[in-house]
This record gives C-alpha cells, structure tokens and sequence, in this order.
C-alpha cells in the first residue's frame, strides 16, 4: 500500500489558512475540523508553510504569548523545513518517516502538486489492516480453505 491508495481511500481535502490570520483563528480551525495540520498559503495562494497543534503548543502558549496578537507565519514551519512524502511512498516508508522526524502528519505530493495530508492515525490504520488481512490469509491456509 502507498500513500496514494490511502488518500484514495481516506480522502484528499486539504485544510488551508492564510500566512496572514491569528493564531487563534488557526486552533479555531484545527478545532473545528478536528485535526492537527493546517497547510499555510500566502496571498497568491502558494504554499509557504505549515502549522500544527504541536507548534502552537510549544511556540505559543509554552512561550505564554497571546494566540489571538500572533501571526500564523511568526511561528508556522516553513516550506523550507517541511517533511513531504510522494504518493508513491509506501506505508513503511511514511511510518519510518514520521516515527524518525518525530512528526504526525505528512503532506503528500505528485511532483509539485499538494494532493492532501496523512496522519499517523491513517498510517496505523491502514498497517492494522494490511496484518488483519494477512493474518485471516494464513489462517485460511493453515485451515484449508485458501486454494492455493
């Protein structure tokens, strides 16, 4: 399986917000789509960063600065420092990407083009039933009724 199949599968809406907008207009938007990544565009439109829970929590409210007089792109990870993965990577490759960045969602690109975001929820999913599936294949042979 390889992350195509799995946007395929879980969907590709990408969630976006302006460089320009709060913070807090950010974790209102997390919130209410209850997820963990935004994609961060400037006023052309282009991609110029991401931000996640995990940076508001250690860049804003650890720093004890006030969500709603801080900027999305004083604090976002910018497009530079994104880690990215192709829709050809496959769900091994995601997982060791994520477990060894330390990260739990990964933008998913054809070429240039922004397809959508996987999160490690998706990745996990997505392994459990790859091994569920595995594991009913080899009980159905162990048990005679794969043909095979």
């Amino acid at each position: 399986m390889n992350a195509k199949e799995i946007l395929d599968v879980k969907g590709r809406k990408i969630f976006s917000i302006s460089e320009d907008a709060t913070v807090s207009a950010a974790v209102e938007e997390l919130a209410n789509f209850k997820i963990g990544l935004l994609i961060i565009k400037n006023s052309r439109g282009d991609i110029t960063g991401v931000i996640s829970e995990r940076d508001i929590v250690q860049k804003i409210l650890h720093a004890k600065k006030e969500t709603d007089k801080v900027r999305i792109k004083e604090i976002m990870t910018t497009k530079e420092n994104i880690v990215v993965a192709e829709e050809s990577d496959d769900i091994q490759s995601l997982m060791n990407t994520m477990t060894e960045k330390k990260i739990r969602h990964i933008p998913i690109f054809r070429g240039a083009e922004l397809t959508g975001v996987i999160s490690i929820g998706d990745v996990v999913k997505n392994m459990l039933e790859i091994k569920d599936y595995e594991i009913k294949t080899l009980i159905d042979y162990i048990s005679g009724k794969y043909p095979g």
